[in-house]
């Protein structure tokens, strides 16, 4: 038992800032002297039930008793946006603290995705009420069919329109696959041909802002740069198959993983084990990936060029 609590005072002190002491944290957290802290973490006095979940609670960690070697687990938080508790406004929200959290700090933020990752849809209104329309139907019970847009108001699309802009503020590294674009594309396709989108206008718009916001990347790409005014790095690359959303942020040595599954919903870790695991994985895709940022990259043109022609022809649809 000693060795295990051991082990589990190594992995808090890991997630502790630099100007901290692990004593101090088990001072303020468990309501402990400092003496008994120290007996704690020399092992001397073990640690009780209820404590260890103070720790695992404060820390956002498990604590193993048993495990198999060569195995790990991770405390996650999950948003269960089924239950319909949780609104889209809130969604909007909790990517606005995400996104302002890495650029308060400086960070970067890195995604391996197969769909078009979704603040670069947020500068377009119509464009960005499609999309959570379109996800909502998907994972809301008893959720509108038909689209319309004035459904969608300023209380979603300005903190839509302001995470777009905190994205361009942020360095970032984008691993789309050859489906990134299709998937948004065939959302629009079946939206034309269940009658989800009836207004033929909207349904052009819809598409002449996919096109853009695909003219807004390609700016980026051969730049390498998200901004006119400063430096924003922008590095984009291809790969074949990825299977996931999956986006990485990193901030004064601390990392946060949001993994996007079933529409809305998000599985989430700070500065855990997942946090390594998919920090290496994104390591090694971009390694094996072909690059699609610089000045010409004929893969990332021949790519494009379908991808407006595909564009225009669903245009035509409505």
């Amino acid at each position: 038992m000693e060795q295990l609590q051991a082990n589990f005072f190594n992995l808090l002190s890991k997630k502790i800032p630099a100007n901290r002491k692990l004593s101090d944290e088990l001072v303020t957290i468990l309501g402990i002297s400092k003496g008994e802290a120290y007996k704690k973490i020399n092992t001397k006095s073990l640690l009780t039930i209820p404590q260890i979940k103070l720790l695992c609670d404060a820390f956002k960690v498990s604590f193993t008793i048993e495990g198999k070697e060569n195995r790990s687990s991770a405390n996650i938080n999950f948003t269960p946006f089924h239950t319909g508790k949780i609104a889209v406004k809130d969604y909007i929200n909790s990517l606005e603290r995400f996104l302002g959290d890495i650029a308060l700090h400086n960070g970067k933020l890195s995604c391996a995705t197969d769909d078009i990752p979704i603040f670069h849809l947020f500068q377009y209104p119509e464009l960005t009420a499609f999309k959570l329309h379109f996800w909502q139907m998907r994972i809301i019970d008893h959720a509108p069919f038909k689209l319309n847009v004035n459904d969608w108001g300023p209380s979603i699309l300005e903190p839509a329109a302001r995470l777009h802009q905190l994205y361009q503020t942020i360095p970032s590294i984008e691993v789309w696959t050859k489906t990134s674009l299709l998937n948004t594309l065939d959302q629009i396709r079946y939206a034309a041909e269940a009658k989800i989108i009836t207004d033929k206008a909207l349904g052009k718009l819809i598409c002449g802002q996919l096109r853009s916001a695909l003219s807004d990347i390609e700016v980026y790409a051969i730049n390498r740069n998200k901004s006119n005014e400063k430096e924003v790095s922008f590095d984009w690359y291809f790969y074949d198959v990825i299977g996931t959303i999956t986006y990485l942020a990193e901030m004064d040595g601390q990392l946060g993983t949001y993994i996007r599954f079933n529409t809305f919903n998000t599985i989430q870790e700070d500065n855990g084990p997942l946090c390594t695991e998919v920090k290496h994985w994104l390591h090694n895709l971009i390694q094996d990936a072909t690059g699609f940022s610089g000045q010409g990259s004929v893969q990332r043109n021949k790519y494009l060029a379908n991808a407006y022609e595909e564009c225009d022809e669903m245009g035509d649809l409505f």
